[in-house]
């Protein structure tokens, strides 16, 4: 089964809408079971495929809160030991096709937890090699097709802990300078976290090789070979004469992506035929409305408020949409579905 991250640690690059409307796609599209755990503390997808009250239910009671979102799988960690809970109470998005586990705001506070666990790991200890391993837990407990994690931007305890539980990552770009240095960021992270886990590992299993401890932390976290791609988020062109043409600094950015991406082939995914996933198309208006019909772009009606010359619109945008979504399940190794 496969788990992909939707990551990247600059904001601002349509990362949520891709992953919900990616979910949206598999599920209606590829008739797979697919749920979306949202990891982001900002909880943004979960607010695009819950409606309104839904998650104002979820969130209405500070208390009740931790045991309806992903805290309820990590509240043994935040009580300091090593177990994960995966009696979770899961919703489903009905314009979406997926289920959801929501995210909380309280994620963020356990970027320290999660660090210090890290540090326990890499000095050998099974309790934090467990801990740092919770997302893993939660994938292989639970029964989806495919589990989409929706990242904030963060090189973080809290993202690398949900990397090193997921099989593929995708990272979400825009055609900007710091798009290419978001690139180099998280492969100096990434391969600086891998030889850390390298080591650690090794001395897991050289202290304690009877605890059976491969069945939660394994030999080499499948992450580390499955980098499926990136998308583009398009930018703005301007009419000259009747004419579309490309703003020149974007342009000469979004020429530089493929190159720069390769920065991240240590980690290619041996079923990634081609990263380059495709452009997200600037859908305008169309995203704040989507967002207000908790409803994935390809789903929107005029009942919805779609009017005029929104309505080919969308159908190129879902165009496009799709055909992001064949490669990435292509990518995935999902291309039989």
């Amino acid at each position: 089964m496969p788990s992909v991250a939707f990551f990247n640690n600059k904001g601002g690059v349509g990362k949520t809408t891709l992953s919900c409307n990616m979910a949206a796609y598999l599920a209606k599209s590829k008739g797979l079971r697919v749920l979306v755990i949202d990891c982001d503390p900002q909880c943004n997808a979960t607010q695009l495929l819950l409606k309104d009250e839904v998650w104002e239910e979820l969130y209405g009671n500070r208390r009740e809160s931790s045991n309806r979102t992903l805290l309820k799988a990590l509240r043994h960690i935040r009580a300091g030991d090593s177990a994960v809970d995966l009696d979770l109470h899961i919703e489903h998005s009905e314009r979406f096709g997926c289920d959801v586990l929501a995210g909380h705001p309280n994620l963020s506070i356990l970027e320290d937890t999660l660090s210090l666990s890290w540090g326990e790991f890499r000095q050998g200890t099974p309790g934090g090699a467990r801990r740092s391993m919770w997302a893993l837990t939660v994938s292989n407990g639970l029964d989806y097709d495919v589990i989409i994690f929706d990242l904030g931007p963060s090189l973080g305890a809290l993202n690398r802990s949900v990397l090193l539980g997921s099989t593929n990552f995708v990272t979400p770009m825009a055609a900007d300078l710091f798009s290419l240095y978001a690139l180099d960021n998280i492969s100096t992270w990434m391969k600086a976290w891998a030889r850390d886990y390298t080591r650690a590992i090794n001395s897991l299993e050289d202290v304690n090789d009877d605890l059976g401890l491969t069945q939660t932390v394994p030999r080499e976290p499948s992450i580390l070979s499955g980098y499926s791609g990136y998308t583009v988020q398009q930018y703005v062109t301007k009419n000259t004469g009747g004419k579309l043409r490309a703003v020149n600094a974007y342009d000469r950015y979004r020429k530089q992506i493929p190159e720069r991406a390769m920065t991240l082939a240590a980690f290619r995914s041996p079923s990634a035929a081609e990263l380059d996933l495709g452009v997200v198309p600037n859908m305008f208006s169309m995203v704040p409305l989507a967002q207000a019909k908790h409803a994935p772009v390809a789903d929107l009606t005029p009942s919805d408020g779609v009017r005029g010359a929104q309505t080919s619109q969308q159908a190129r945008y879902v165009e496009r949409l799709d055909e992001i979504g064949e490669r990435l399940a292509r990518n995935l190794g999902l291309d039989g579905v």
